[in-house]
């Protein structure tokens, strides 16, 4: 033993080693963690279903802007999942000054599982469009467990889950992770009035005297889990 090294501070080196080692097994755990949960995210998709849809600007509050997207779901549809997803309505941004204002829950897309025996399902809605002229533009996704056809006002109000859907690049998007085989479910976002300002939910604005800005366009992809 060093005569110059006392007690106290071989007890402080034990102390830091074993903090090290500690510190040690903690990286190992979470790098394995991260390997396990990109692998999760890679492995359980099975397949895919495919509905667009898309929101129209009414800047006067009276005629709508034309679309800007072709809402019909793609023709090219591989996927068994493809018709248990489709398009229901556009959502309607209009405005009072420079907020934004949704005057009527908006049902966006249906998801049909009620056909289906086994599995557990994921929607995801992303941005597929370059929505731009906006000063904030960030919508609350949610959903219903019932087809879009049967919903009522006091659906949104208490929606299943939510999801936000924040818009300030290309590369937006809002999912719902958990949605069982044997139900019918609709996603879609509840009225926003007499101004959409929600900073944890729906809050639409335009910048003053601007052109009317790009409505959003939305695709809703459909796959299985498990």
């Amino acid at each position: 033993m060093n005569p110059q090294v006392t007690t106290d501070e071989l007890a402080s080196i034990e102390m830091d080693a074993e903090s090290s080692t500690r510190r040690l097994r903690r990286r190992r755990t979470r790098t394995w963690l991260a390997f396990g949960l990109v692998g999760l995210m890679m492995g359980v998709v099975w397949a895919v279903g495919i509905a667009t849809s898309t929101a129209t600007v009414d800047a006067a509050g009276a005629t709508a802007a034309a679309q800007v997207f072709n809402t019909s779901p793609p023709a090219a549809a591989a996927s068994q999942y493809a018709t248990l997803v489709a398009e229901s309505n556009a959502v309607v941004i209009d405005f009072a000054g420079t907020w934004g204002v949704i005057a009527a829950d908006a049902d966006m897309f249906d998801v049909t599982l009620s056909g289906e025996t086994a599995g557990t399902y994921f929607l995801a809605v992303f941005l597929n469009n370059d929505a731009t002229g906006w000063a904030a533009l960030q919508l609350e996704f949610a959903q219903v467990n019932k087809t879009c056809a049967t919903t009522v006002p006091g659906d949104w109000t208490s929606p299943v889950a939510t999801s936000v859907m924040v818009i300030e690049t290309a590369d937006a998007w809002a999912v719902f992770p958990s949605l069982a085989f044997g139900n019918d479910y609709c996603i879609g976002i509840a009225a926003a009035t007499p101004k959409a300002n929600d900073a944890a939910g729906t809050y639409i604005r335009r910048p003053s005297g601007s052109a009317d800005p790009t409505p959003p366009v939305f695709v809703a992809l459909l796959g299985r889990t498990a």
